[in-house]
This record gives structure tokens, C-alpha cells and sequence, in this order.
């Protein structure tokens, strides 16, 4: 099945083209705030010198978070636009599940990390059983000292993955204490075909096309959704 990932939650975006078993490319692109917009251009690009056609794919993968709001919400406008425009399915996949498809061998847990705001980061925990990340514990919000200290209290080897180890590591490891390795270079980003390769797992499985359904996978309101209600209770007031 030629699949394409997309993803655009993180300081990196990540595209990603297989053909079965075959990689025909995986890229990876630092995306300025907000900017996600420029991945159409690099999926163009990464087709053009691959010597392939957009109109053979057959199947869009798109991360649903968490991570950047305003990245996500892009994210998934593009690949629904693909998607619309070729007729083909759609499916989305987490974010931190597709990082842990990062994990080295040997590492009984992943810890997948994602930036957060509010000196929080976003964390999902996950096993690899017959080479498919297995959620061990869902994704939520973390504040690093309390993410610490629960992962201080695990027994298997524990490796931890993502760009929110950038502001957390020093303190996950002061805490851990050399109980856990980290990530390093291209093992902290996304991999678009590790993403592609999610999503036709689970487009077999489930046959489902989520183009009308998929939705970004928010653990917190937005500051706009806050705005508005806040405007709408003084709102009531003055009425």
C-alpha cells in the first residue's frame, strides 16, 4: 500500500512516503512558529525527486498531537485537503505514538515527550510488542518534577523520546538517576514513514476513513477557548 505521514506537531515536521515495505523517503524539516504551511512544499519537492506522482497514493496518515495547537490544526488541514483532493482515505495517529516507534532495542518502556507550555510537557508511555508501540499509559500533561517521580518508580528499562526533552532532560535525570537513557539527534523527531507505517496497521485493522471524524488530540483548552469564555462570563455580567 503506498502510504504518506504527515506530521506537524513539533518544531520539526516530518513527511514520510512507503510503497509496502519500502521507504521511499522520509523528511524532516524545522518549521518556524506557526509555519507548518511550508510542509506542502517539501511533500512537492520530496515527490519530485523521488520520481513519484501524488495521485498514487492510496492512503494519508496524519499526527493528531499533542504538541503545538496552532501545528496540529495545519497539520491535519493539509492532509484533509490531500486526502479530499485525491480521494483517499485518511487516518490519524498520536503524535507520541508514532516517537515511540523511535525506541531502541532493549528499552521495555518509552517515554514519549512532547513539548508543553507552562513548564509542563506532554508524556504517553508506551511497550513495543511484535514491533507495534502498545500504550502503556495514555498521553497526558506533566509537570516534570511529578513525571520524575513517577518514572523513578518503574523497574524496566525505560528510554525517553522528544523535542520536550530539550527543557526537561536535566531535571528527568537528576530525578532518574541513571535509570533511564535518552534520545538523542534524529531519535527526539517524528519519523513520517515510521507515521505511514502506523497508519496502514491501522487502516487494516480498522478499514475506517476518519477524513470527517479525525480531530486534534487536545489536552487542554486553547488560550482562545479561555478568551472566549472569559468574554462570554463578562459578558453576562454586564448584562
Amino acid at each position: 500500500m503506498r502510504v504518506l505521514g504527515i506530521d506537524t506537531s513539533a518544531r520539526n515536521g516530518a513527511v514520510g512516503y512507503r510503497d509496502g515495505a519500502r521507504i521511499i523517503f522520509a523528511e524532516q524539516q524545522k518549521i518556524r512558529p506557526g509555519g507548518s504551511e511550508q510542509i506542502p512544499a517539501l511533500i512537492g519537492e520530496a515527490f519530485a525527486r523521488a520520481g513519484r506522482n501524488l495521485r498514487e497514493i492510496q492512503l494519508i496518515t496524519v499526527g493528531v498531537g499533542p504538541g503545538s495547537y496552532t501545528g496540529v490544526r495545519v497539520g491535519l488541514a493539509i492532509g484533509k485537503g490531500l486526502a479530499f483532493g485525491l480521494g483517499v482515505p485518511l487516518v490519524g495517529i498520536p503524535t507520541l505514538e508514532a516517537l515511540a516507534m523511535n525506541g531502541r532495542s532493549g528499552a521495555e518502556l518509552i517515554c514519549s515527550v512532547a513539548k508543553s507550555r507552562r513548564g509542563e510537557v506532554y508524556a504517553g508511555l508506551y511497550r513495543i510488542k511484535e514491533g507495534w508501540p502498545v500504550e502503556d499509559a495514555p498521553p497526558a500533561i506533566w509537570e516534570i518534577s511529578r513525571l520524575a517521580a513517577a518514572l523513578r518508580e518503574k523497574e524496566e528499562p525505560l528510554l525517553l523520546l522528544g523535542e520536550g526533552l530539550d527543557e526537561a532532560e536535566d531535571d528527568l535525570a537528576a530525578t532518574l538517576k541513571g535509570k533511564a537513557s535518552f534520545g538523542r539527534g534524529a531519535e527526539n523527531m517524528v519519523d513520517g514513514a515510521h507515521l505511514a507505517l502506523l497508519g496502514q496497521h491501522k487502516w487494516e485493522q480498522t478499514q475506517t476513513d476518519e477524513l470527517d471524524t479525525v480531530l486534534p488530540l487536545y489536552l487542554r483548552r486553547t488560550e482562545a477557548e479561555v478568551r472566549w469564555e472569559e468574554r462570554s462570563c463578562r459578558a453576562d455580567v454586564q448584562g
